[in-house]
C-alpha cells in the first residue's frame, strides 16, 4: 500500500511554440515521429494533434531525440488496432515556456464518471446497463489573489485568449500529469471577513490527462 500527500505539488501553465508538421508516426513500443528541424530537446513536452484519436491534443513528453525525429515518452502505438499503420500524421506545438502558479489554495476535480445507457428487454424483468462515455472532466482552482504574480498574469492572458492550453502538474513524489484544455479567470476575488481574499480558475479538459 502507498498514500502521499499534495503538500508540495506544483503547478504550470504552458505556451505554445510555433506548429511543425508531422510527416511520419511508427508503430513501435514508444512512438517515434518524423518532425523536420523541430528543435525539441529530451523531456520538453509536445502537444500532439494526430490522426490518432487516443492521442489527438494530448499533452507529452519526449524521450529522446534526433535530428528530424522525437520520441515520445511511455508512448505504446504498436497495437495496430488501435493505431492503424499511416494514420498518425498531424502535427506538434512544443510547450516553450511553463509558468508556475502559485499560491494555490484547492485544487478539486469534478467530473469524468462514466455514462451507462440503461436498456431492458420485452421479455426480461430486469434492466441492463452498458458503458457508454465519460462525463466532462474539470478542475476547479482556488488561489490566494494577488494580480502582480507571475502565474496569475500568465492565467489571465490564456483566459482571455479563448484558447486551448496545457497545464502541467509536478507531484512531489516526482510523478507529473499533463493537462490540456480551457482556463478561465474569474477576475472579481472572493471576500470573506477575516479570510485571505480569493481569485477562482476552472480549468476544463479537452482531452484525458497523461500520467507519468
Amino acid at each position: 500500500m502507498s498514500v502521499n500527500l499534495p503538500n508540495g505539488s506544483k503547478v504550470f501553465i504552458g505556451e505554445f511554440d510555433v506548429e511543425k508538421v508531422v510527416t511520419a508516426a511508427s508503430n513501435a513500443s514508444e512512438c517515434v515521429l518524423s518532425v523536420a528541424s523541430h528543435g525539441v530537446k529530451v523531456g520538453e513536452w509536445v502537444l500532439f494533434k494526430s490522426g490518432w484519436g487516443l492521442l489527438n491534443d494530448l499533452v507529452l513528453q519526449v524521450g529522446a531525440v534526433d535530428t528530424n525525429t522525437i520520441t515520445l515518452k511511455g508512448v505504446d502505438t504498436s497495437n495496430l488496432t488501435l493505431f492503424p499503420k499511416g494514420g498518425g500524421v498531424g502535427s506538434i506545438l512544443r510547450v516553450k515556456t511553463w509558468t508556475q502558479l502559485t499560491q494555490i489554495l484547492e485544487w478539486q476535480t469534478s467530473g469524468g464518471e462514466q455514462q451507462y445507457y440503461d436498456f431492458g428487454f420485452l421479455e426480461e424483468e430486469k434492466d441492463r446497463k452498458i458503458p457508454t462515455t465519460r462525463a466532462a472532466t474539470s478542475i476547479a482552482i482556488s488561489v490566494a489573489d494577488d494580480p502582480n504574480l507571475p502565474g496569475y498574469k500568465a492565467a489571465v492572458k490564456v483566459s482571455d485568449s479563448g484558447n486551448e492550453a496545457p497545464l502541467r502538474l509536478d507531484l512531489k513524489n516526482g510523478g507529473v500529469i499533463s493537462y490540456y484544455g480551457y482556463l478561465s479567470v474569474n477576475k472579481t476575488p472572493s471576500l470573506t471577513r477575516n479570510e485571505i481574499m480569493k481569485t477562482s480558475m476552472d480549468f476544463a479538459l479537452s482531452t484525458n490527462p497523461v500520467r507519468y
